[in-house]
């Protein structure tokens, strides 16, 4: 798959040699409250990021044409997520509300659709999109939300590709 990226709110030239994040930002939803290099970080500002991620993922499945995506390697920590835990394919929206929970922190897991498209999600609030199409738009859209696009395959695809 050659349209895999990376998104996430860490501007790249904030990079060290090996990629990894040198400045100092808050990276979960339990940050609320702290102070970081662009001040305190308020419930606000967290929802406004976390919206952004939504939706440049929402941006980039409709561009590439995808109506639902299968949830594999489920991991709940709290009950929100227990409503996932026999669901096949989610629509878009259901996609949407689970990506929610990983950002918070309450459930982690993959959305796919095996061997076409997937969003993935890492710790420190990185995001990892793999679609069929270039989605140039959504790019364009996701850069003018403040986050950050990065041709970067997930890290998540090691063990099985597209799972």
């Amino acid at each position: 798959m050659k349209n895999q990226y990376r998104v996430t709110k860490y501007d790249p030239s904030l990079r060290d040699a090996t990629g990894g994040y040198t400045g100092c930002d808050w990276t979960s939803r339990s940050d609320i409250g702290r102070v970081f290099d662009a001040g305190m970080l308020s419930e606000a500002v967290y929802l406004n990021v976390e919206n952004s991620y939504l939706s440049a993922m929402k941006s980039f499945l409709d561009e590439a044409g995808i109506e639902s995506l299968a949830l594999t390697a489920l991991e709940c920590r709290d009950a929100p997520a227990d409503g996932f835990l026999h669901r096949g394919n989610l629509s878009i929206a259901q996609s949407l509300d689970f990506a929610r929970l990983v950002l918070r922190e309450e459930a982690w897991g993959k959305l796919v659709v095996p061997g076409k498209a997937y969003v993935h999600f890492g710790y420190d609030y990185y995001m990892y999109i793999g679609v069929p199409s270039k989605c140039e738009r959504s790019i364009a859209i996701t850069r003018d939300l403040g986050l950050f696009v990065e041709r970067i395959r997930s890290p998540h695809l090691r063990q099985q590709p597209f799972r």
